[in-house]
């Protein structure tokens, strides 16, 4: 159960926007899992979550930017999720798993860029695979692969204008290590892929692949004493880490009223390029 309180201060709608609830969601869950043969296993995962949203769309009644009626959302919203998984380990050395899951929101939270924050938005269903495995090669080589494919999209029709996209919702990521262990050191090789997605609910605007590679290398001079180096960006690849696209203002258009409904861009983080951090940890 959730309690809340709004106190609002902003000057002329703040006392109206105010005001106190609860809101509660029951939330069961539940397993099984089936051994077809001591190798082989079958389980399937179901239950039902929640996210909350910020209080304040909880008791709002006016928009302070507008002055028009504003519609309250949930403080709690449901989310029902479930996965049918095989997991395959011979033996202690490679293990193996693959998973089909599904989740659907009643209202899925929408990045709004200029204002830096979330905001509620249509009921969403997303659905998807993703697939493990971890093997010990030898006894100083290990092995590690995650992948995952998923599709994601808002229910029912679209308001004009919109699409049913989920904005930057990851449609594939690939993730692949390899760990060599002898003795005190320790090195590591990780590489990692996220494919493109949609930066827009029309998916007229995508984003671009972006591949790193990273290498660890550890030395444990003593077992208290561990040297580290780690090279990030390896290859030296360039794309972002981050990107949307939506209308933005500066400050100055704001204030001078000359911006509109703003102007339609795409804001990105770049990547870090190739760089090298030096560390030592101290056990006490």
């Amino acid at each position: 159960m959730l309690r809340y309180r709004v106190d609002g201060r902003e000057p002329v709608y703040g006392a109206v926007n105010s005001g106190r609830g609860r809101d509660s969601i029951a939330s069961p869950k539940a397993g099984l899992a089936f051994a077809l043969t001591p190798q082989h296993e079958l389980y399937l995962n179901a239950g039902v979550g929640f996210h909350s949203n910020d209080v304040r769309g909880a008791t709002i009644a006016v928009d302070p930017a507008s002055g028009a009626a504003a519609d309250r959302v949930p403080a709690l919203v449901k989310g029902r999720g479930a996965e049918l998984g095989w997991r395959f380990q011979p033996d202690e050395n490679f293990t193996a798993t693959v998973a089909l899951w599904q989740l659907k929101l009643d209202s899925e939270l929408v990045y709004v860029g200029d204002a830096g924050t979330t905001e509620p938005g249509r009921a969403s269903s997303r659905r998807g695979i993703e697939a493990t495995l971890r093997w010990k090669l030898s006894s100083a080589w290990r092995a590690e692969f995650d992948g995952a494919v998923s599709r994601a999209r808002f229910k029912g029709f679209a308001p004009e204008g919109e699409g049913n996209y989920i904005d930057n919702a990851v449609e594939k990521v690939f993730a692949a290590g390899i760990t060599y262990t002898q003795g005190p050191l320790t090195t590591s090789l990780r590489l990692r892929y996220l494919g493109p997605r949609a930066l827009d609910s029309r998916n007229i605007e995508r984003s671009k692949a972006a591949t790193l590679l990273n290498l660890g290398i550890r030395y444990a001079v003593n077992p208290r004493l561990t040297l580290g180096l780690d090279v990030f960006n390896v290859a030296g690849k360039k794309g972002n880490d981050i990107e949307y696209a939506y209308a933005s203002c500066s400050a100055g258009e704001v204030v001078s009223g000359a911006c509109g409904e703003g102007i339609d861009g795409r804001h990105v983080h770049p990547m870090e390029p190739r760089s090298a951090r030096v560390s030592a940890r101290w056990t006490f």
